[in-house]
């Protein structure tokens, strides 16, 4: 694990990020895929670690059940991951324009829509949602985890549940989860009804538990087992 910075264009200054580099990084000169994790509010970057997400693709990758790949885990500021929706001019702008093309020429990343996943964590799951939707381009899977899509007061230019209508979607592999009693079951279930209308293949997987970090500990080797399809 490292921590880092980069300069953000959106923000006009330098934005903190963790990152995860597999085994092996330092003695080998491959090219690896990232996965780009997004926490929820009113978490930062150590989330997804503190749930033992690195333990399990060190694990896997030294066993040989997961490819090894980099992963991102940005730390977003309140202004722009809390009080911006859309565009340009908010997270997703950071994410688009600045982080990534600031991974590819950082790291020995793969750079290609094929090697990149997308997934979060509540607030962080409607921003991956939505910048998936939109940058299919980017991105190969997506995955929404209690995804606060409840509380989501996006315009529909750059909410999921019309994003979902864009081309571009239908070829993404695409994972939804929530718990039976999370306060954002049924605005996930929502969306998964939306996309079944639309004909989009996905995956709906309701777990045990509510909006809280036991239920996505419990569940963090399925979701990395999600992403690393397809990186062997």
């Amino acid at each position: 694990m490292e921590q880092h910075t980069y300069f953000s264009q959106t923000s006009g200054g330098e934005e903190p990020y963790s990152v995860y580099l597999p085994p092996g990084y330092d003695q080998a000169d491959r090219r690896y895929p990232v996965l780009y994790l997004l926490h929820g509010w009113p978490y930062n970057a150590a989330r997804w670690e503190n749930l033992g997400t690195v333990e399990m693709a060190d694990a896997g990758i030294v066993a040989g059940t997961l490819p090894p790949f980099i992963i991102v885990m940005p730390k977003g500021s309140e202004k722009w991951y809390v009080n911006s929706c859309c565009g340009d001019f908010s997270f997703e702008g950071q994410m688009v324009n600045d982080l990534i093309p600031h991974v590819d020429t950082t790291y020995r990343t793969w750079g290609n829509r094929e090697a990149r996943a997308i997934g979060g964590i509540s607030r962080g799951g409607v921003w991956a949602l939505e910048i998936g939707f939109l940058h299919a381009d980017l991105f190969a899977a997506v995955g929404a985890h209690s995804p606060a899509l409840s509380v989501n007061k996006a315009p529909p230019a750059y909410d999921p549940f019309y994003l979902l209508k864009n081309p571009g979607v239908a070829l993404l592999r695409i994972y939804l989860d929530a718990g039976d009693v999370d306060w954002a079951w049924k605005s996930t279930q929502a969306l998964h009804e939306a996309l079944d209308r639309q004909g989009i293949v996905h995956q709906f997987v309701a777990h045990t538990g509510g909006h809280d970090s036991r239920l996505w500990a419990a569940n963090v080797a399925e979701y990395v087992a999600f992403y690393a399809v397809g990186w062997r």
